[in-house]
């Protein structure tokens, strides 16, 4: 039998290479800190040997038709792994290696891939202590958060054991049909379920939740169907080519869910409300010493996972994620109110299909023009003033090559023309959040700096 050396694109992986603009690469980056060097040519090894056999998109690259329409078509393409996964340089004359890190990735958000090769690559960053961070970069058309988890996995020594869900340890399968297709036959049935289950609750006398059901499924259809434009702060100034990443310190995970359980919210609930709290002070308190600014309601782009995570991944890694817009309580000055009100906020976007129906308008776009795909997520993130993303992550301690993986961090792109994005990654019962924004955007308020500051500052409160 003949091999097969391309492959047509789903919808919505086609949507996200449409979205790739000069000022705003679509790109996941991500981070794992190695205590110890990381031996490149070991690294190269397991690449070989466990990413480019088994996950086609590897060792492909996107080729477009006329007029650049959907869908895209995957072109098997070599692999030089010499450019794939290479030695960075640090900035020898800056003291801090985490700040050197920190320049190294964000100059590496400020560019795009080479459109020349398969889009992605691997840099490993060591510094004068004999540390190594080995920089992930993978393009969103070939993957999200969870998919680029999967490869982490794969990536490490070892058996990652029995508690990691099978998403990240299971090898790889090959599923049948067209993936937009699939994923929306999976959600669809298991919100079927779902509602079936609230009416027949309704019809014990119960009848609470499936009226709340029905009340945030026709607020979430309104404010898809006819989206506004999100308070005017500075956030929606245009942006330019310059990214800048940071990242908080650490916090253990049970004391974020002991958090939770004392305010009335879920982990996520806690992070998502520190999130407001420090866009409440970074866009009111003025550097010029003026009064502050009253900060109304805020929205955020929430990227929704939709995959099963105790099912295998798909060897094409892909896309499954969707986007809900919930509120952010930055008009609340109480953390713990802040929430509560996130809590509800949550639930009643648990109820709509918001993730589902924005997947399928996406991945329908991609079958388009870019132009036509690039307007619907602009509508989807105008409504929006910040990217709040939430993965979660290895379960328990890894290690690449040798070399024990003491932290690891990931960075959502901002999609549309949003300034800042905020990225949660647990690990190992830890967990960082990773900022990541458009420095002139950013610089009009203190900078990212100031920003990564104030959030570490609402985090203390949970520490």
């Amino acid at each position: 039998m003949t091999r097969r050396h391309w492959r047509w694109g789903s919808g919505i992986d086609t949507a996200w290479l449409q979205l790739e603009r000069d000022n705003n690469s679509v790109v996941v980056h991500g981070a794992l800190w190695c205590d110890g060097p990381v031996d490149i040519e070991v690294l190269r090894d397991r690449v070989r040997e466990r990413w480019l056999p088994r996950y086609p998109g590897l060792r492909q690259r996107p080729v477009w038709g006329p007029g650049r329409l959907g869908p895209v078509r995957w072109q098997d393409h070599d692999v030089d792994l010499a450019a794939h996964v290479r030695v960075g340089e640090l900035d020898r004359a800056e003291p801090d290696e985490d700040r050197a890190v920190a320049a190294a990735i964000g100059r590496a958000l400020s560019e795009p891939l080479p459109a020349d090769r398969p889009w992605w690559r691997l840099t490993v960053l060591t510094g004068r202590s004999g540390r190594s961070a080995i920089h992930v970069a993978l393009h969103h058309g070939l993957g999200d958060g969870v998919a680029m988890n999967h490869l982490f996995h794969v990536l490490a020594d070892g058996d990652p054991g029995d508690d990691t869900p099978v998403a990240y340890r299971a090898d790889p399968v090959e599923l049948p049909g067209q993936g937009d297709l699939r994923v929306f036959r999976r959600t669809a049935r298991e919100r079927r379920r779902s509602l079936g289950a609230q009416a027949r609750e309704a019809l014990a006398g119960r009848r609470g939740e499936l009226a709340r059901t029905v009340r945030a499924v026709r607020r979430g259809a309104a404010l898809l169907g006819r989206p506004h434009r999100d308070a005017r702060t500075l956030l929606q100034e245009p942006i330019g080519p310059v990214k800048v990443v940071r990242w908080t310190s650490s916090l253990e995970l049970p004391a974020v869910k002991s958090a939770g359980k004392r305010d009335g919210g879920s982990v996520n609930d806690v992070l998502c409300a520190a999130v407001a709290g420090a866009l409440r002070t970074f866009l009111a308190d003025a550097d010029d010493g003026q009064d502050r600014v009253p900060v109304p309601r805020l929205r955020a782009v929430v990227p929704t996972n939709l995959r099963p995570m105790d099912r295998a991944i798909s060897a094409r890694l892909g896309n499954e994620v969707g986007l809900a817009l919930p509120s952010l309580p930055t008009d609340e000055e109480d953390p713990a109110r802040r929430v509560r009100q996130m809590n509800r906020t949550m639930a009643a976007v648990k109820r709509t299909d918001q993730a589902l129906v924005t997947y399928m308008g996406i991945a329908g776009g991609g079958l388009l023009s870019p132009r036509r795909t690039q307007g619907l997520v602009q509508r989807y993130a105008g409504t929006s003033s910040v990217v709040i993303s939430n993965v979660p992550g290895p379960v328990a301690e890894l290690s690449v090559a040798g070399a024990p993986i003491r932290d690891m961090l990931f960075w959502v792109p901002c999609t549309g023309r949003l300034a800042l994005g905020v990225s949660i990654l647990s690990y190992a019962g830890r967990l960082r959040l990773g900022v990541a924004g458009d420095a002139g955007v950013l610089d009009r308020a203190g900078g990212i700096d100031r920003f990564t500051r104030l959030l570490d500052e609402e985090l203390d409160r949970v520490r």
